[in-house]
């Protein structure tokens, strides 16, 4: 068959990409495999850094725009989407979602739709008012101020108006550009005439731009143009979009009734899981994203846990503590709180634990820069050495030689208010578990699914307990040693092979993995 394997972020080289490879990988032994990319990926390097082999696939570029993805992935017999995220529709005669984490469903809560179908339905019914949503819009995103979509370079909103009289459109945009980046010009046009432009960005207020259009009546439509400026978010998790403005709201008329259908397109839709109904299947990467997956998605899925290759070598254990994870500060999001680790080593130097050292690697973009800054502060004075970008080989290093492993995301955080901020599943702990280091991590979400307390590791809940338990494994050999043994049996269970077997199954025979 014809395969697509679809993720956003190949560039970012974390832990979803490595599933997404490794599932190409797999399918690549009995199929014509094609990795799709609205970036431009260095392949080698990600090979190498990810241990993968993808000589058998074909990279393939495709449009940054999500609306445009429908008619490429037509061309394919089974589309895969590995993409943190992502809300392309699949096109494919066969869509497979990979769910790293779900993303919420923005719009209204039941309960608002309900309200809206009974009451504002009939208030705001007019025969000679619509709206349809054209191409160039991402889906839906649900922030503080409410319900918004973003536009592309150029987007397109079909209107029927009153025929005869000037009626008064209002497009409401808000102010969510970057500070970065410099305020987006925006035009109005119908039938190719610019009718109005202004700016947005730049300061937190939202922008009204008005325009005065008559309707064509026979029940014609006018297709509204809206162009601007874009830019690329470079959030830190890859994301290549190419957005332009946040539409809020748009306005037919004037006073509270036009307003609330001006507003209606927008809250009685569900813009994060429209895209959801294209896939027939959902495959979650862990027990935890199943949840989420059943109670956001009302989707049920199947649990096909990352595949995890495992440092080979020498198993020559020093006094090393690891953490690996990208450098991301918690403000942003999904932290893996490597402030909050060197805070605890530095107890940890002051308890008299010697001869030990920290060792930190992971990825860090330019966003997060001054979050690293911060970390490499607070480490000043301390044995704590920082491996930025390390390449695979010297992970690979690290790995064979740590005692100890930390994993500490979802520290603090709660996963009744944000289930995002936790650790999903957790490669790079399966990875030293397999290597032989001895595992204390926050006992929540994926983490707990991987490590069993006190069997081949331990879970923690604050920085006094991690402290703690890490000097109970640093100081008794034997102990170290015997949960060392269990934490590699136990990380057999993710190997590279198991998953290669599942992915097949669900593939060749319809879903019976």
């Amino acid at each position: 068959m014809k395969v697509a394997v679809l993720n956003r972020h190949w560039a970012t080289q974390g832990g979803g990409e490595r599933y997404a490879g490794a599932l190409a990988e797999a399918l690549a032994t009995d199929h014509d495999v094609h990795l799709l990319s609205p970036t431009r990926v260095d392949w080698p390097q990600l090979e190498e850094r990810l241990g993968l082999d993808l000589s058998r696939t074909t990279p393939r570029m495709v449009p940054s725009d999500p609306g445009l993805s429908m008619p490429i992935t037509r061309e394919y017999d089974v589309l895969v989407n590995c993409s943190f995220m992502s809300a392309e529709p699949n096109g494919a005669r066969r869509g497979i979602y990979v769910v790293l984490f779900p993303t919420r469903r923005g719009g209204a809560s039941s309960l608002a739709k309900r309200v809206g179908a009974r009451v504002l339905g009939p208030v705001l019914k007019r025969d000679d008012v619509g709206m349809a949503w054209g191409d160039g819009f991402h889906p839906a995103e649900r922030s503080g101020l409410g319900v918004f979509r973003w536009t592309s370079a150029e987007a397109v909103v079909h209107l029927m108006l009153p025929a005869g009289t000037p009626t008064r459109v209002r497009l409401t945009f808000l102010a969510y550009r970057p500070r970065a980046v410099r305020p987006a010009t925006v035009l109005l046009e119908v039938d190719g005439r610019v009718q109005a432009r202004t700016k947005v960005g730049g300061d937190l207020r939202p922008v009204h731009l008005d325009v005065e259009l008559v309707g064509r009546g026979g029940g014609g439509t006018i297709a509204l143009v809206i162009r601007s400026d874009t830019f690329v978010p470079d959030d830190g998790d890859g994301d290549s979009r190419h957005l332009g403005v946040p539409l809020a709201s748009i306005q037919v008329g004037r006073g509270a009734r036009a307003w609330l259908l001006g507003r209606l397109p927008f809250l009685a839709s569900r813009p994060a899981g429209d895209f959801v109904a294209t896939y027939q299947e959902i495959v979650s990467i862990s027990e935890f994203t199943r949840r989420w997956v059943r109670r956001w998605w009302e989707r049920d899925s199947r649990v096909i846990y990352p595949p995890v290759a495992f440092a080979t070598g020498g198993d020559h254990r020093e006094p090393l503590i690891l953490s690996v994870g990208r450098f991301f500060d918690e403000r942003f999001g999904h932290s893996k709180k490597q402030l909050e680790l060197v805070r605890a080593f530095r107890t940890l130097v002051t308890r008299g634990l010697p001869g030990w050292e920290l060792h930190l690697v992971g990825g860090c973009q330019r966003r997060h820069a001054e979050y690293l800054a911060r970390v490499r502060a607070e480490a000043r004075g301390l044995p704590v050495h920082f491996h930025i970008e390390a390449p695979g080989a010297k992970l690979r290093e690290l790995y064979r030689r740590a005692g100890i492993y930390w994993h500490a995301a979802g520290l603090g955080e709660s996963e009744r208010r944000h289930p995002e901020r936790l650790e999903h599943f957790g490669i790079s702990t399966v990875e030293a578990m397999g290597a032989g280091a001895v595992p204390i991590v926050v006992g929540k979400a994926g983490q707990a699914e991987i490590v069993q307390h006190e069997v081949n590791g331990y879970h923690v809940r604050s920085l006094g307990e991690l402290a703690a338990r890490t000097l109970q494994v640093a100081q008794d050999p034997g102990l170290r040693g015997r949960l060392a043994d269990a934490a590699r049996r136990r990380a057999g269970e993710f190997s590279t092979k198991r998953f290669a077997e599942r992915v097949r199954a669900l593939v060749n025979d319809g879903g019976s993995a």
